[in-house]
Formats: structure tokens, sequence, C-alpha cells
């Protein structure tokens, strides 16, 4: 049986934010919402189940990412849902947990994006903490994606999980600071796997050889 956890990073739009928070509050009733704040933006909440989470500093997408799938497996959830900050999903957490239920896979997304996936539990397991070795944002859901493919799991991008409000890099249009690591996460991928996403040649990391981290 699913049971379904919501989790989303936020850094700068507290604004976008709160009009998702005030519609997951109904729609993911009796669900934790997990919000890792790494701007201290004193985020209001509208229901008992959205927890706040405020960092002593950026932690960055891949870090929040790994923070929020611990904390919803540790309380009992079988899948979270990772949401961006700037979109909102309409569909109840009941209407997405049947279509889970009815679609096996190991891993969810929408069509050509990850602002809205589905983590299960076992996936995270076999596959790994996401890598925090890249900085603040870009390139991990790359590197996911292929260690997901490395790994032979089944990756189900569907329409379903586009969200009914999608706006793109809200939090980097606001402080285009947050992009400046964009050239050396390129470059950690290339020497992580060989090449670029969709060229990738090596199995293992750096080619089984010693990697590096990117000390940001």
């Amino acid at each position: 049986m699913v049971n379904l956890a919501l989790g989303i990073p936020t850094i700068n739009r507290a604004d976008l934010l709160d009009n998702a928070l005030q519609l997951y509050a109904e729609r993911w009733y009796g669900h934790h919402q997990f919000i890792v704040d790494n701007g201290n933006q004193k985020i209001k909440t509208y229901s008992r189940e959205q927890r706040i989470m405020v960092m002593p500093k950026n932690l960055g997408v891949p870090a929040s990412w790994n923070y929020m799938a611990k904390n919803a497996f540790i309380n009992g959830y079988t899948h979270i849902a990772i949401l961006n900050d700037d979109i909102e999903v309409h569909k109840t957490a009941q209407e997405i947990s049947e279509f889970i239920e009815n679609n096996p896979a190991d891993f969810y997304q929408g069509t050509g994006t990850w602002c809205n996936i589905i983590l299960p539990q076992a996936t995270f397991e076999k596959v790994g903490e996401f890598d925090e070795g890249f900085a603040v944002a870009y390139y991990e859901d790359n590197d996911y994606a292929y260690r997901l493919k490395l790994a032979g799991l089944k990756v189900l991008a569907d329409p379903f999980f586009n969200p009914e409000v999608y706006r793109n890099s809200q939090t980097i249009a606001k402080n285009q600071a947050l992009n400046k690591h964009f050239t050396a996460n390129q470059n950690r991928f290339k020497d992580k796997w060989g090449g670029m996403p969709g060229s990738e040649r090596f199995t293992e990391p750096f080619n089984g050889k010693a990697g590096y981290d990117n000390p940001w």
C-alpha cells in the first residue's frame, strides 16, 4: 500500500509557495508535508501536517531532497512526492497514491521535468542518496536519472505528474547568484560519468577511481 508524504525545498519564493501550501493543506490532509526552508523566510503554515524545517544555511537541492526523504521514511511513509516551490499540483494525495498503486514503477516524474517527482523508499535505499557534491542546484537530477538507469530501474514519466501550475526556475530568476555553480556542476557530472547527460561512458562514478567533493 502506498503511503505518500510531500516535500518541498525553498529558499526565496515563499510568495509563490504560500498559495500552494493553502491548497496542499486540504488536498494532502493527513499526510506530512515537509518544507525545507533554506532562506529563513518565515513561511506560514495552514495545517498541522505542514512542517517548516528552517536550515541554518542553504543546504542546496540534493541535500534538501535527502533531508526530506529521510524524514518521510523515518515517519513510516513508503513514498515521497518532491515538488518545486514555484509550481502547484492540484491532485490529492489519494489520487496520486491510487495512480502509483495502479502503475507500478521504481520512480515517477512528469514529462520532461523534475519539478514533481515521486521517490519510493525502496528506490532510495537501492540507488542511494542524491549527490550532495553538486552545489546548490543543477545536474543532481541528471546524476540520479543516470544512476536509476544503471540500476536497471523502471522510471515512469507520465503527464499525470505534470503540475497544473508551472513556473520555470523562479528561484534563479529572483537571485541569479544561486546559479553561479552551474559550470562547476556540469564539469563534475562529466568527470563523474565520462560525458554530458545522454552521452555518459562510465558505469562507475569517476570510472572506478576515487571521486572528489565539490567544496562549495
